[in-house]
């Protein structure tokens, strides 16, 4: 459960980060750099579903 917490913990940072990175690339009119961050926020957040959708079905179990 610790490696899950973990895990959870590094995709909010890149969330949080790659937030931050898309709007300073707006801002900033760098088009490709925003496509770039919007990519990588749209793999970090499929990747924290299927995190959240592991842990429900382990907490389940018990």
């Amino acid at each position: 459960m610790k490696r899950h917490f973990l895990y959870n913990t590094l995709l909010n940072i890149g969330l949080i980060l790659m937030t931050l990175s898309a709007v300073a690339a707006f801002q900033s009119r760098q088009y490709l750099a925003l496509v770039v961050s919007m990519a990588i926020i749209g793999v970090l957040g499929y990747l924290k579903y299927r995190l959240l959708k592991q842990v429900r079905q382990m907490t389940r179990r018990k």
